[in-house]
């Protein structure tokens, strides 16, 4: 190669080489600009949103009155019910009333034949008529043999079997009344009467039937009847709840054959005690039915007024962790997820109230992601009615 054509090349490589580094220079020169950081909560540093910080959603700790209701269905009940058997056997040979009649207490509902009770009564009364004219027989001889024994004219030994016998006539006088008694008030079971005012609910047998007496293994009563002017709403409280209803307590209701209209009322008595079975305590309000709308079986929906907090501490539900036995929340804390322990009041599944632990006024509780971030762990906190804006910018 002649020394011309190597200096041609060298002069390519120079123009190669200065054009190389012009444009180096020129990109060098220019200014990136930042991207644009998504508006954070308060307290929360820039320098904390970085490529490694998990946008959450976060609520400030709030503080509003706090009405705690339980809300419950309850059952209306007959507010007096009886079912009425035979106390005799027998013939049913009358039913003066069906389901649905209302009867005032004494009415007759039902009649029994019970012939021989009848038979047996007679018989008692003859017995006792016996009686009777033995013990005035006896009575007689007694004066008698007192007033020889005044003359001298008996023994005293005389006199004390005559007065002896007559105490054993007089005696037997009155087991045969007793008898008699007896029988009539057998006789009398024989007419089934109502035991208060009421309605017929159940009617069981019909006239030519017969009936034992629930003494003699009689299962199925005759009538069943139910006082419905006066109606029991009742209210199995849950064992947490039992502390705070007492006679007294507010109630609302919602009946639907009342167009689940709200009636408002109050508990009228509590057994003060809990079903071992169902760990609940029975609370009853009394209702006005005389107008026959409520019917006892029908089913209400309840709430029941348990306390008033004038100032609660509230934060949402789903900020809750629960890991065993502890409870915490996730508080953002300087870019840093922190975990507060924290103790829990009443929660409706909404809002749940601290009644303890490490929360503060203004703390920026995470609400989302709260199980998914780990405790000091970087993240972009923003209050969640920004978090639409957090969500474009990501």
């Amino acid at each position: 190669m002649n020394k011309r054509n190597i200096t041609i090349i060298c002069g390519i490589l120079t123009i190669f080489a200065l054009v190389a580094a012009f444009v180096a220079g020129g990109a060098a020169s220019i200014k990136k600009e930042p991207a644009q950081t998504p508006k954070t909560a308060p307290g929360i540093t820039d320098k904390a949103f970085n490529e490694q910080a998990m946008p959450v959603e976060v609520v400030r700790v709030v503080h509003r009155p706090l009405t705690r209701m339980l809300n419950i269905p309850a059952t209306l009940e007959a507010y007096e019910k009886a079912d009425l058997y035979a106390k005799i056997s027998g013939f049913v040979t009358k039913v003066n009333v069906d389901i649905g009649s209302y009867v005032q207490k004494g009415d007759v509902l039902m009649e029994v034949a019970v012939p021989e009770i009848a038979d047996k009564l007679h018989q008692c009364e003859a017995i006792l008529e016996a009686k009777q004219a033995r013990e005035k027989l006896d009575e007689i001889t007694a004066k008698r043999q007192e007033q020889l024994a005044a003359d001298k004219a008996i023994s005293q030994q005389g006199l004390d079997e005559a007065l002896s016998q007559f105490a054993i006539a007089k005696a037997d006088t009155k087991v045969a009344e007793s008898e008699v008694a007896r029988m009539r008030t057998l006789l009398e079971y024989a007419i089934i009467t109502a035991p208060f005012d009421g309605v017929i609910t159940a009617r069981n047998f019909d006239p030519g039937a017969f009936v034992r007496s629930a003494a003699d293994g009689q299962t199925q009563p005759l009538f069943a009847l139910a006082k419905t002017d006066k109606i029991r709403l009742v209210i199995h409280v849950p064992e947490p709840d039992v502390p705070f209803v007492r006679a007294g307590t507010k109630v609302e209701m919602k009946i639907q054959c009342l167009n689940d209209e709200i009636v408002e009322s109050t508990i009228m008595r509590t057994s003060m005690a809990l079903n071992p079975n169902t760990r609940t305590m029975r609370a009853e309000v009394d209702l006005n039915n005389k107008n026959g709308q409520l019917t006892p079986g029908m089913y209400a929906q309840v709430s029941v007024k348990l306390e008033v907090k004038e100032d609660a501490m509230l934060i949402p539900s789903n900020a809750i962790r629960v890991r065993g036995r502890d409870i915490s929340v996730l508080v953002s804390k300087d870019g840093i997820a922190r975990s507060y322990d924290v103790e829990i009041g009443y929660d409706d599944g909404i809002w749940v109230e601290i009644v303890g632990g490490q929360l503060k006024d203004g703390d920026l509780i995470i609400t989302s992601a709260s199980n998914t971030v780990a405790p000091g762990s970087p993240i972009a906190a923003i209050l969640q009615k920004e978090s639409v804006a957090l969500s474009d910018a990501f």
